[in-house]
C-alpha cells in the first residue's frame, strides 16, 4: 500500500475510533447524571463543560499542532481522552467525576480533530478536497453510528443503559486510537514565509471573505446536532420511549450522516457549495422541528433518518473550504478557528436551552434549534461557493 493511501487509511479508522467514543460516552454521562437525579437544565451544563475547553484553548492548540504536527497532536487527543474514559469508569456515581469526564473528553477531541482535519487538507489535492473531506466525514459518521449502539450492551435496563460497561469499552477503544496515532506519520508541513504570532497569522485568515459566515453557520449546525444528542434521553423520558429507540434515532441520525456524505463531491461540484450549504440546512429545521410533536417511535426514527442526511453535509463543506483557503503553514490553525465558533456555540447554546427546558422540556429545545438552524442557513447565504482566486495554496498530488 502506497504511503499516503496506508495514513489515509489509518487516519479513518483514528477518526471512527474517536467518534465511536464521543456518542458512546456523551449520551451515557447524560443518563449517568440523570441516574443521579440532575435536572433537564444539568444536562445543558453538563454539555456546556464538554465544549468549554476548546472555547478557549482551541487556537493555541491549533497552532501548537501547525508547529508540532499532526501526528503528536492527535497522540495528546488519544491519551487525553483515554483519561476521560478512566474518570468515568472510576466516578460514573459522582455527578462532579462525570463533569470533569465531560471536560477531559473536550479537551481529547479537540486535539484530535485539529490533528485529523489538518492531515486530511495536507494530503488532498485542490480539485479533490470535497471528495477527501467526504470520505474522512464519511469515517467519522461511521464511529457516530457505532457509537450509540453501545447504548444497548447488555448489563442496562429499558429506561438505563449499562453506563460502567460503556464507559469501559471507550477506555478500551482510546488505547487502539493511541495505538493508531502513533503509527500514523506526519505529512510534510509548509511553514509560512514569515513565522508570525497566533494573533497575527489568526487575523490574517479570519480576514477572508466569507470565512466568519462559514464559522457561524458550522457552529449552529454542529450545535443543533449536539443538543439533538444530549436531549434525546429526555424525550425517551418524557414519551416513555425505551432506551433502544433513542439509540434506534441516533444510530439512524449518524448513520444516514454517514451515507449522504458518500456524495459530498458529485452534491457540491452540481450544485457548488454555498447552494448545497443552505439547502441543507433548512431541510435540516424542518427535519428536527417535526420532534417536536409527540409522534410514534416508528416516525421520529424516520425523521431521525431524514435530519441525519440532510444535517451531515455542511460540517465536511465547511472543513474542505476552509482547508483551501488556509494560508500555507496555518491549516491546523484556521481548523482550530472553526472548531472555536463550533464550541462557543455548543457552550452557550446547549446551556441557554436548558433553562428552557425546564420550562417546556424537550420539545421545546428541539423547536428552539430548528430555528436557530433557519439563522445559520441565512448566514451561509454569505459563503462563496469557491474558495478565492489565488487563496488556494498548491499542493501536490498525494
Amino acid at each position: 500500500m502506497a504511503p499516503g493511501r496506508r495514513g489515509l487509511v489509518l487516519l479513518l479508522i483514528h477518526a471512527a475510533l474517536m467518534q465511536i467514543i464521543i456518542f458512546g460516552m456523551r449520551p451515557s454521562l447524560s443518563y449517568a447524571a440523570l441516574g443521579l437525579g440532575a435536572s433537564p437544565a444539568a444536562l445543558g451544563v453538563l454539555s456546556a463543560f464538554y465544549a468549554l475547553p476548546a472555547l478557549f484553548l482551541a487556537l493555541p492548540a491549533g497552532r501548537v499542532v501547525d508547529l508540532i504536527g499532526e501526528r503528536r497532536g492527535m497522540v495528546i487527543g488519544a491519551v487525553t481522552v483515554a483519561a476521560a474514559a478512566g474518570v468515568a469508569v472510576a466516578g460514573h456515581g459522582s455527578l462532579a467525576f462525570l463533569i470533569a469526564a465531560s471536560v477531559l473528553l473536550g479537551c481529547g477531541q479537540m486535539f484530535t480533530v485539529l490533528g485529523e482535519q489538518s492531515y486530511v487538507g495536507a494530503i488532498s489535492t485542490a480539485g479533490r478536497s470535497d471528495t477527501t473531506f467526504g470520505i474522512y466525514g464519511f469515517a467519522v459518521a461511521f464511529g457516530q453510528t457505532v457509537g450509540p449502539a453501545l447504548l444497548v450492551l447488555p448489563g442496562g435496563t429499558p429506561q438505563m443503559p449499562p453506563v460502567g460497561l460503556i464507559f469501559a469499552v471507550s477506555l478500551g477503544c482510546a488505547a487502539l486510537m493511541l495505538i493508531v496515532s502513533l503509527l500514523i506519520r506526519s505529512p510534510a508541513r509548509a511553514l509560512s514565509p514569515e513565522r508570525q504570532g497566533m494573533l497575527r497569522a489568526a487575523r490574517g485568515v479570519l480576514s477572508t471573505k466569507g470565512l466568519p459566515n462559514a464559522l457561524i453557520a458550522g457552529s449552529l449546525v454542529l450545535a443543533s446536532v449536539d443538543i439533538f444528542i444530549a436531549y434525546a434521553p429526555l424525550v425517551g423520558q418524557e414519551r416513555g420511549l425505551p432506551a433502544i429507540v433513542i439509540s434506534a434515532m441516533l444510530v439512524a441520525r449518524s448513520g444516514f450522516s454517514m451515507f449522504s456524505r458518500l456524495f459530498l463531491g458529485v452534491l457540491s461540484h452540481a450544485f457548488g457549495r454555498r447552494w448545497l450549504l443552505v439547502g441543507s440546512i433548512l431541510a435540516s429545521a424542518l427535519m428536527l422541528g417535526a420532534f417536536v410533536f409527540d409522534l410514534p417511535a416508528g416516525v421520529l426514527i424516520a425523521f431521525a433518518c431524514g435530519y441525519g442526511f440532510v444535517i451531515g453535509i455542511c460540517q465536511p463543506i465547511t472543513m474542505s473550504w476552509i482547508s483551501l483557503i488556509a494560508p500555507p503553514g496555518t491549516r491546523a490553525l484556521a481548523m482550530s478557528m472553526r472548531l472555536a465558533a463550533n464550541r462557543l456555540g455548543q457552550t452557550v447554546l446547549p446551556a441557554t436551552l436548558g433553562v428552557l427546558a425546564a420550562a417546556a422540556g424537550a420539545a421545546g429545545v428541539l423547536g428552539a434549534s430548528s430555528i436557530m438552524l433557519l439563522v445559520a442557513a441565512a448566514s451561509g447565504l454569505g459563503v462563496p461557493s469557491d474558495p478565492e482566486a489565488g487563496a488556494v495554496a498548491e499542493k501536490e498530488p498525494s
